[in-house]
Formats: structure tokens, sequence, C-alpha cells
């Protein structure tokens, strides 16, 4: 396949989804709930283990995990005690950033697979937790063992699919997301399918999608309030920021303590220059579940609105993030994968061998230590040639000067035709860097069109490139060292 992505066979209707929700549901002959909402097609409600399932919607997932491991203290050798432990901690992994939670999920899993050997159940909870550690080999080998006993089994599936996206195996990841869609069209079904269509330049059907997975609900809040938040930056992806801001207001009513809705929310603010709340939003987020995304956005945040010391300690906060995870990853072996939407598990997934394209793209941004980031981002790419990383890549060439490469990279990624306001901006900025007048004012040009509040400089970096292109003004060549794009200052709308 070139360039785009085959299209899904959705089951009743285009949807919306994200590799996020990574479940590892194990059926023994219950019933599926049904939804209180379901759409006119009769799409059953998400399922999500057989834990998350049996939870009434009033119960916190802090009481399931007590209630399981009560469970499984007086009744060792309870098999379903077991996997719906590890299904409520996986589920709390997912919101909050617990030392050793995934430790206890693999545990439990571990557990389940003693007692049970043949139940594909224990495999599939394996390869969940070895996903969110983003030890994509670890968890291929756990997931294709449960295909061995159900070669149909949609969650396995489910989770091959994210290792596939995350690889940029996007036609391997559709394969499998299909299965997923014909067995179990539920939430986290849809939501996968639905990423995957935005990551291929289907943004129309990708909405839709994550639509449908926001109508066929979930157990609990926060899951659905994930898909709203995911829904909600597609649409800003697409310049609708007062539409993208209600849909996060709904989503943060329902679970207000939910730090991918307020990392999602602080995005927003930051595309409309309400920098005061976007901090708020940020710091709330970081609080709950530190991640990059939302630390990055903090250390730029306050270097726009000129409070240095500020910045400074976010940078500081940043760096020693990564540092904590790379130690960390030094005894656990996870490893990198792409960010892109954000992250998808707990923490910083990188280490030294694998590469860590987020603090490579932060330091190109920042101007820091550039041999560094071109070394990050290029052992991120030897693993994951997603659309992510190699435009990481293809922007850190550009900011070391290697444009010739820099251009065969950011070529890579805009094959797929992902609707990014930022990838089509780096693109600009690298053909305008090698003196491509026509090709750069295109993509300038669909950037802006695209979303013209896509980032608080550089989208004015982009328009003042664009008019000085237009103009004939620019007929020297970009410095790539400076990029012009010193991300200093900004005023609040």
């Amino acid at each position: 396949m070139q360039g785009k992505g085959r299209m899904l066979r959705v089951m009743v209707a285009l949807a919306i989804p994200l590799p996020v929700l990574a479940h590892s549901g194990h059926d023994h002959g219950e019933e599926p709930q049904t939804a209180a909402a379901v759409v006119a097609s009769t799409t059953p409600q998400s399922q999500e283990g057989a834990a998350l399932r049996k939870e009434a919607p009033t119960n916190s997932i802090d009481q399931a995990i007590d209630r399981w491991s009560a469970q499984t203290a007086a009744r060792p050798g309870d098999v379903e005690a077991w996997l719906n432990l590890g299904d409520a901690l996986m589920q709390r992994s997912r919101d909050r950033s617990i030392p050793g939670i995934l430790d206890r999920a693999e545990a439990a899993y571990s557990r389940a697979a003693e007692i049970a050997p043949q139940d594909p159940s224990a495999w599939v909870g394996l390869g969940w937790v070895a996903n969110t550690r983003h030890d994509f080999e670890a968890g291929r080998r756990w997931l294709k063992r449960a295909l061995e006993s159900d070669p149909q089994r949609p969650e396995a599936h489910a989770l091959l699919g994210d290792a596939a996206v995350e690889a940029g195996e996007y036609d391997v990841a559709m394969d499998h997301y299909q299965v997923a869609l014909d067995r179990r069209p539920d939430l986290a079904s849809y939501a996968r399918a639905a990423h995957l269509l935005w990551l291929t330049g289907q943004p129309v059907r990708a909405r839709l999608l994550m639509g449908k997975a926001i109508a066929a609900g979930g157990p609990h809040a926060e899951n659905v309030a994930w898909c709203r938040a995911e829904l909600a930056l597609m649409l800003f992806q697409d310049g609708a920021l007062l539409p993208a801001e209600n849909l996060l207001k709904e989503a943060l009513a329902a679970a207000p303590e939910n730090p991918h809705v307020l990392a999602a929310m602080g995005r927003v603010q930051m595309g409309r220059k309400q920098y005061a709340a976007a901090i708020e939003s940020y710091q709330r987020a970081a609080s709950l579940y530190p991640q990059h995304a939302s630390l990055a956005a903090l250390v730029d945040l306050h270097t726009w609105t000129g409070q240095t010391e500020e910045a400074r300690r976010a940078t500081e906060r940043l760096l020693a993030f990564h540092a904590d995870h790379e130690h960390a990853h030094d005894h656990d072996d996870s490893s990198a994968g792409e960010s892109g939407g954000d992250s998808k598990a707990a923490g910083a997934e990188h280490s030294h061998v694998h590469g860590n394209a987020e603090l490579a793209r932060f330091q190109a941004d920042h101007g820091l230590d550039l041999d560094q980031a071109w070394a990050e981002a290029e052992a991120a790419y030897r693993n994951y040639k997603s659309v992510g990383v190699t435009d990481t890549l293809a922007w850190c060439g550009y900011r070391k000067g290697n444009l010739v490469e820099a251009r065969r990279l950011i070529q890579r990624a805009l094959k797929w035709g992902t609707p990014d306001a930022q990838l089509l901006y780096h693109a600009g900025m690298i053909h305008a860097g090698l003196g491509e007048t026509a090709k750069a004012r295109k993509l300038l040009y669909q950037a802006l069109s695209l979303n013209p509040q896509f980032h608080p400089v550089d989208a004015e970096t982009a328009a003042r490139t664009l008019r000085e292109l237009s103009a004939g003004a620019s007929t020297r060549r970009a410095e790539p060292g400076s990029t012009e794009v010193p991300r200093e200052k900004a005023t609040e709308g």
C-alpha cells in the first residue's frame, strides 16, 4: 500500500478510536452489558475485562482493586479473581502514576496463567502490560500465544494492532483492528480504528468513528471521557477550537481528574491563547500523571508568558522526568514508541538503546544539544517508523542543518496524509531551508489553512515565512540552526 491506508470495514457506521485503550477482556460465559444510550444499530456496549464489566458504575476502580485483592487472598486458586485484579490495576494505570502498579498487574496475570495455562485471557493480560511498557516484542510473544488458543481473540488482535501502529506498520494494524471490529465492535475497538483512520489521512471517518466509540459507552466514566478528549483533539487539529473546548467541558464534567482530558483542555486553551488557564490545566494533569506532553507544554507556556524562573524549573522537571524513566528502563527493558498523541504508557517510554523521540523533539524545538537530539531520534526511528517519530527525526535533521536528509524523512512522514498542521509546518520549513519556495509555500499554506492556531509561536512563524516567500523577500535560504522558532514570547488573548 502506498500512502493512504486501506479503509476499515466498520460494522455499523463509522466511528472514532485510539490505541491507548488497551483492554485485556476475558469472557467466561458472561453476558455483555447493554448500553443505556445504544446507537440505533444494536452496537453492544464496551467490554473491557470481566472485572470492569462486573463493577457497578458508582463503584470506583480503587474499590475494585481492593475487592479483587481480597478475593485473591481468600481464594488463591480463583483464576477469575486474578484476571479481574489484573484488569482493575491496568485500568487504574491509565490515569494515575503509581509506582509498581504494572508489576502488580503482571504478577496477577502470571498467577492466572499458572492456574489456567490454556485460558488465553492471561496471555492477553501479559501482552497488555508489555505494550503499556512499550516492550512490544514481549507483547507480541504473549499475544501470539493467546491466539494459539483463540485465533480470533479480539483483544489480542487489538493489542497487536497497537504495536503495529507504534512501529508505523499501518497496514498490519488495520488488519488486526478489523478483526477486533468484526468480533467486538465496542468503545475500545472503535477508538483504536478511529485513531488509525486519522493517522492515515481519513479525518472525517475518524471523527465519525470516535463518535461511535462515545455512543457505545463503557463501564467507567474515564473511558468515555478519554474518547471525548481524543475527538476534541481531532477537532482542534481541524481548527475547530470552540467545539473542541465544549466537548472537553463535557468530558471534565464526567471525569474532572482525568489527566488526558486536562492535558487536551490545556492544548485547546493554548491554541486560543488563554495561557493562564492552559497553565492551570497542564499543571493539574502533570500533578496527577506526569507525562512528557504536559511537562513540555508547561516549559513553553512559562517561557511565552515571561515567567523565566518557572520556565527554568519546568525544564529541570522535564529533564529529570526523562532521566528517571531512563534509569528505570535500564532495569525493566522497556522501549520507546510513538508519542503521537499523546503518549500511551506511564512515563517516557524510552531508553538509550531504543531512543527517546519525545526528548529529541523537545531538544530540537529549544535548540538544546542538537547532536544528542539527532542521536535519540535516530535510535527511535530504527525501531518505530511511525509518522510522529519520522517527523521528529526530520525536524532534528533540519535543526542540525541536514536539510537533504530532513527532506527525505519528511516526505516519508507526509505520505500518509496525516492532518497535522505541525507536521505540515515542519515540512514547509524544511523545503524553505532548501530554497524550494513553491513547495514550502504550499505546505505552509496547508498548515495554516488546516489550523491557523496550531501553535502560538510556530503558527506565527509559518505565517511570517509564508508572507516572505510570497513576496519574494526570502531569496536567501532559511538558517536551519535557528529556524526562526524562538518559542520565547506570545501574547495572551
